[in-house]
């Protein structure tokens, strides 16, 4: 259900605590995917947000919504039974090269006309 909630391989979420957590600005969006299943995102820009379960003790983040999703270590991995093979060879791809700065044109121009919320808490969003 992640792989299709999420339109890619896993989703990488971190739990948080109801009492530790809050919303700093706006309201998402959610779809219930299931009964009592929410899966937040931005209504704005589209970016997937959280997974939920009605009652439960947590919210589910995506850790690719954090300024800094580098500090948030991962602990253990939910849902093997889907795990496709293809992450097993993750590590052993060939690397194109391909980066940010071997596209600096078009870099620029993503960065230009991006309707994504930044990297970084910003006065205006």
């Amino acid at each position: 259900m992640c792989q299709k909630a999420y339109g890619n391989l896993f989703a990488a979420l971190v739990g948080v605590y109801w009492d530790d957590f809050s919303w700093t600005r706006g309201v998402p969006s959610y779809f219930e995917s299931s009964q009592g299943i929410k899966r937040g995102f931005c209504a704005d820009c589209g970016t997937p947000l959280y997974f939920l379960r009605q009652g439960g003790e947590h919210i589910s983040m995506s850790i690719g919504a954090f300024d800094d999703p580098a500090s948030i270590p991962l602990a253990f991995e939910l849902g093997i039974e889907s795990r496709l093979p293809q992450l097993n060879s993750i590590n052993s791809l060939e690397n194109f090269g391909s980066s940010e700065d071997d596209d600096p044109e078009g870099t620029a121009l993503a960065k230009s006309t991006s309707r994504q919320h930044p990297d970084h808490d910003t006065d205006t969003y």
